[in-house]
């Protein structure tokens, strides 16, 4: 039933705005984009057959045709294109070859209602959350470092899932399990300081052209299901500013329903995951953090243990003098790493960094990150130092 309503919401929202559109509009298209090249050296314990030094780097071009209707609605659309390297993929997988795709790719409109977009898109926490100020990190990658982190210790999960499978990475600071998969997302106007939205989404793992009305499945007891269906999302943001303090907050909840189970005696433990968090800031300082729950959600239970939550908490704080930041945290993620065994596996990173903007759009930026992986399966235990350098371009 939310879900009907929240799609018929929109529907609504869009046609009490459209009115009795020009269909004649003239399209404006704005083009727009991103990349960064980045050089990482790395020290940890356990590094058989790794290597100390690596290079990645990642461009992308942002085109949005836009148009206004003689009633004032706006509406248009905006796709993502990305020339992809890596992405973390093994060395020789068809992956980690050269790629373009597109990784957003939506419409939209927007007037005195508010924005619905409706395609691949961000989630309403993902596009709107606050947590600790990290400038000096790149195009909001606040969890890049775990690209870096080598052998079993975070590169996955144990046992096919975790919060690497549920959100991107054990790191991942706001509300992704959706995947960008297709979805009607709602954001309203601001009033006050405070906006609302929400969103929808049939299955994250059905994107772009898809049409997937298969019921998912799972698999056995003691593993992960990753794949949710009828997901919806409320959330609100908050930003103001009150004699020069600038604050900024935001919530947001997720639920939906999981995949079902094939084997007898098993369950998998719905999707209920929420996120808040929260930043102060005055005369170049800022201080904040965050806090990220998915509880058990994509667990298949069935082997009578109670196993451990997953979630991320960061806190850290930044100073801003002109083209300088600088600034430092702490991140710590952990999800019950292998179902089979009591217990948990966590991340645990401490984080220095900075960056200078050399002209408008242009950014240079260095980081240093000690790490401590933990996880409940032997000789998994990891520590180590990672520096990175990078340039970061924004047009």
């Amino acid at each position: 039933m939310n879900r009907y309503l929240l799609a018929g919401c929109a529907a609504a929202a869009l046609a009490l705005g459209a009115g009795a559109a020009n269909a004649q509009a003239k399209f404006e298209v704005k083009v727009g984009g991103d990349a960064y090249f980045e050089g990482g050296w790395v020290d940890q314990d356990r590094d058989t057959n790794l290597r100390s030094v690596e290079f990645r780097n990642r461009f992308r071009v942002t085109v949005t045709p836009t148009a206004k209707a003689d009633n004032g609605l706006e509406y248009g659309g905006r796709i993502r294109m990305r020339a992809n390297f890596n992405q973390g993929a093994p060395s020789g997988t068809a992956a980690n070859g050269r790629a373009m795709d597109a990784d957003r790719g939506y419409i939209f409109a927007q007037g005195a209602f508010g924005q619905v977009q409706m395609g691949v898109t961000n989630s309403f926490n993902d596009a709107t959350y606050v947590t600790a100020p990290q400038d000096y990190l790149p195009l909001a990658i606040y969890d890049g470092v775990t690209a870096w982190i080598g052998g079993n210790a975070v590169a996955g999960a144990d046992i096919g899932g975790g919060l690497a499978g549920l959100n991107g990475s054990i790191l991942n600071q706001s509300l992704v399990v959706e995947n960008n998969s297709t979805k009607i997302v709602y954001f309203s106007p601001r009033f006050a300081g405070l906006q609302l939205g929400a969103s929808y989404t049939p299955r994250n793992d059905s994107s772009a052209g898809d049409v997937n009305r298969v019921e998912p499945t799972a698999g056995v007891a003691g593993s992960f299901s990753t794949t949710f269906q009828d997901m919806v999302e409320v959330g609100a943001n908050y930003s103001n500013t009150f004699g020069g303090v600038a604050v900024k907050a935001s919530a947001g909840y997720y639920w939906g329903d999981a995949a079902n189970a094939t084997v007898a005696g098993t369950s998998v433990e719905d999707l209920n995951a929420w996120q808040v968090g929260a930043q102060v800031g005055y005369a170049g300082f800022a201080i904040g953090g965050s806090y990220t729950d998915f509880g058990e959600s994509g667990q298949v239970q069935g082997l009578g243990t109670n196993n451990d939550k997953s979630r991320v908490w960061v806190v850290g704080a930044q100073y801003t003098a002109g083209p300088i930041v600088v600034g430092a945290n702490y991140k710590n993620g952990q999800d019950a790493g292998s179902l089979l065994t009591p217990g948990k596996r966590k991340l645990e990173v401490y984080e220095v960094g900075a960056g200078y903007t050399v002209a408008p759009g242009l950014t240079l930026q260095a980081q240093y990150d000690y790490f401590e992986a933990k996880s409940d399966l032997v000789n998994r235990d990891d520590e180590g130092h990672v520096v990175l350098v990078r340039t970061v371009l924004a047009f």
